[in-house]
């Protein structure tokens, strides 16, 4: 569900990206997607967003390749689940630009940041894609994220998403 105009014809790549991942909401759910959250009900309980607001998102984000939709469990009701594609997956540049400029510059007050972490080398992340500690290029596969907790001011670890190999 755009938040504006259908950017997606538009001769800028820059206008053509915002129009799969520029809704503030996308960006949400493609973090809880990397932190490994995989059902409906997880995505809401960790954004805050509204039913109908979380099932147009994923519906949207599922039509633009960065998330596919699949159905776990037998009986009566099935569940959906929805994994990073690899499209999906090469947005964590992205996010990861978006927490280190969020933390530079980001409006106060500032409770906590992000961590971003290399697993080969554990030095945090002072680039978007590589780790300049080591020269790794950072992947959903070799980053651990935290983050304040959420109540407690604890960190809390969260591990990447596993993205299936295309």
């Amino acid at each position: 569900m755009p938040l504006r105009s259908d950017w997606s014809t538009r001769p800028c790549t820059i206008a053509r990206g915002i129009d799969v991942v520029g809704d503030p909401w996308v960006l949400l759910i493609l973090r809880e997607a990397f932190a490994g959250a995989s059902r409906f009900e997880e995505f809401a309980s960790r954004t805050g967003i509204t039913d109908k607001a979380l099932s147009a998102r994923l519906r949207t984000m599922v039509e633009s390749g960065l998330l596919e939709r699949s159905t776990a469990g037998d009986g009566a009701r099935p569940r959906a689940e929805y994994r990073l594609t690899e499209s999906g997956a090469a947005t964590l540049p992205i996010l990861h630009a978006f927490a280190l400029w969020a933390d530079e510059h980001g409006p106060e007050p500032r409770p906590g940041r992000l961590g971003i972490n290399c697993v080969a080398c554990g030095a945090r992340a002072e680039a978007a894609d590589v780790c300049v500690s080591c020269g790794r290029r950072l992947t959903p596969d070799n980053v651990r994220w935290t983050r304040p907790g959420e109540w407690d001011g604890a960190q809390v670890e969260l591990v990447g998403a596993a993205i299936p190999a295309n």
